[in-house]
């Protein structure tokens, strides 16, 4: 026989009224209770009808996700923090990646608001504010990833990346590093921009100059590290430490130390930002800041939930934290 709600409520010793509230994402429940819930219907497979869902007129039972790349462990982590959810609610997730760019971005969301799926998570850099505001009058819910709009009437999920800057550079500091030098994405990345400005103002902070022949531009990529560093390398006052604006790059940049014959961290100290698998297992393993990245793909996909059952969000700006994963890349002078 199929699992009900009446099973669930008993394995959670709930009523069914407050499986019911989980099940529509309806407030009155603690978060906890409803974590627990959630885990039980997952553990007993069971999947809520749409009928039990309160879902108004047809449905697909699809929601569409848009990345730019699926090969770069960040968006791998995003997606799984938005099928995860999205699992739970029986709902098939269909992805597509743009490669970063713009004349994709556009044709997969105009895809996708044709009817296909019944909300869309968008990670998009090109899309602009016009284009956003245009996207409301098609009626179907979105949230936005790693957005840089203002505009209130949007919902976004972010990650505080100034304060990832930040946390980065003052680490080296602390550590006593002065020549602290800054590995930046695509000038495009607002996350690189934001993390570069709180690269600068921990400098300030802490008394030191700032020098423009520290600030290398990379690509998000490793290749892009490897290259940066070797420009910094060039350096008659080199540094003697590098945050990188992502783990990518700075497992990078540890390659191309050892190719000059440098010691990580006895000759260079290296941080990054992120916190992806492969940063915990490189040798040295990095030190980097922790991003909550399956969490934002978490929280966007219950906010889609809400806004497809015609609930209002909690909040329609998320913003999330970071935190300092201190391993072997980094030592003090």
């Amino acid at each position: 026989m199929p699992v009900t709600i009446s099973d669930i409520a008993k394995a959670a010793n709930v009523t069914k009224a407050t499986v019911s509230y989980v099940i529509n994402n309806k407030p009155g429940v603690s978060e906890e209770t409803r974590q627990k819930i959630l885990k039980i219907m997952k553990e007993m497979n069971y999947h809520p009808s749409t009928v039990a869902r309160g879902l108004a007129g047809k449905s697909t039972e699809m929601l569409g996700l848009i990345i730019p790349d699926i090969s770069d462990h960040f968006y791998v982590q995003v997606v799984r923090g938005v099928e995860e959810t999205a699992n739970l609610y029986n709902f098939t997730l269909n992805l597509c990646t743009t490669h970063a760019l713009p004349e994709k971005e556009r044709e997969m969301v105009d895809l996708f608001t044709t009817g296909r799926v019944d909300g869309i998570i968008l990670m998009t850099y090109f899309l602009d504010l016009d284009y956003i505001v245009n996207l409301k009058k098609r009626k179907i819910p979105f949230v936005l990833i790693d957005s840089t709009f203002e505009d209130k009437s949007i919902y976004t999920v972010n990650v505080d990346n100034f304060e990832a800057g930040y946390k980065a550079t003052e680490h080296l500091i602390r550590l006593g590093h002065k020549r602290i030098a800054f590995v930046g994405g695509p000038q495009s990345s607002n996350d690189s921009l934001l993390r570069f400005r709180g690269y600068r103002q921990a400098l300030q902070d802490h008394g030191l100059s700032y020098s423009e022949d520290l600030v290398c531009q990379g690509d998000f990529k490793r290749e892009g590290g490897y290259q940066a560093f070797l420009t910094l390398q060039r350096l008659q006052n080199k540094p003697t430490a590098v945050f990188a604006a992502n783990d990518q790059m700075a497992i990078g940049i540890l390659s191309a130390a050892r190719s000059v014959g440098l010691q990580v961290p006895q000759d260079l100290s290296i941080i990054g930002c992120d916190d992806i698998e492969a940063s915990s297992v490189v040798e040295p393993p990095l030190s980097t800041i922790k991003q909550p990245i399956e969490e934002m793909g978490k929280r966007a996909t219950e906010i889609i939930f809400q806004l497809i059952y015609k609930e209002k969000p909690a909040q329609r700006r998320v913003v999330l934290k970071t935190s300092l994963v201190e391993r072997s890349s980094c030592q003090a002078l």
